[in-house]
């Protein structure tokens, strides 16, 4: 059932004849992006063939337009049910960033750089707008990891959602999105720098410290906490390139020398 104020009731039905199905497409964005809609079930699309109609092109217009809708981050097509309203997730940003970083050689120290001054910007807001909730979200998330000692995997992506927590309690919604993203692309330096000597409980106690200021809302030692973590981090990476090179870490087996 579609709302009065639905997709397709603010649709523009005038489309030019050139690339149709990238305009059908673009005018399919503008109309979710402007009706304001979320994820849900009131927020399924009307059928190809309604579509069709109301565009007068053909369903296979219709199909190729919301396949480039789909790749945009704004449908998910399901099964024998037809098209719903989603948002872009940040692995999505992150595809298209690292595509970026690929075409244009951004180094790793780059890389690292930027993540630097997202997770400040991001401690020093937390410290300032971290709810109990934050905080009992993070410390259960260290709990957690405490748990898990032995299995690396768990680890990093416990490791990723300490961080992205933080830029949660930060309560900036766009920087929270930017460093959930970050965290993407960052994993293969958690996932080569949890093999340095006494990584894993180092890191524990480094994560504490955050976390620490940010229970007593110290920005400034919040700050310091975050990048004093880093910078053991990417001196944890650079112990695993002087051993390993440039080898990959998987799973829960470091290469072999």
């Amino acid at each position: 059932m579609i709302a009065k104020n639905s997709t397709v009731d603010n649709l523009r039905l005038v489309v030019k004849r050139t690339n149709l199905y990238e305009q059908v497409a673009d005018e399919l964005e503008r109309a979710i992006l402007e009706t304001g809609l979320v994820s849900g079930d009131d927020d399924k699309l009307p059928s190809e063939q309604a579509l069709a109609a109301k565009f007068g092109v053909s369903r296979t217009v219709i199909r190729e337009a919301l396949k480039l809708v789909k790749e945009r981050g704004l449908i998910a097509q399901r099964t024998g049910e037809g098209s719903y309203i989603t948002k872009p997730s940040p692995a999505a940003i992150s595809s298209v960033v690292n595509r970026m970083i690929l075409m244009d050689n951004i180094s790793d120290d780059e890389l690292t750089a930027v993540r630097s001054i997202l997770e400040v910007a991001s401690c020093r807001l937390a410290a300032a707008h971290a709810e109990e909730s934050d905080i009992a979200q993070m410390a259960s998330i260290l709990d957690s990891m405490s748990k898990n000692w032995d299995d690396n995997e768990a680890m990093i992506r416990m490791d990723t959602d300490f961080h992205i927590a933080i830029a949660v309690a930060s309560k900036n919604k766009l920087l929270a999105i930017l460093i959930e993203a970050m965290t993407v692309l960052i994993r293969k330096f958690i996932r080569k720098s949890i093999y340095a000597p006494d990584a894993k409980p180092d890191g524990m106690m480094r994560h504490s410290v955050i976390l620490d200021a940010l229970k007593t809302k110290n920005p400034d030692a919040a700050e310091a906490a975050i990048l004093d973590h880093l910078e053991v981090s990417r001196q944890n990476v650079a112990w695993f390139t002087l051993h390993y090179g440039s080898e990959r870490a998987d799973e829960n087996s470091p290469p072999q020398k």
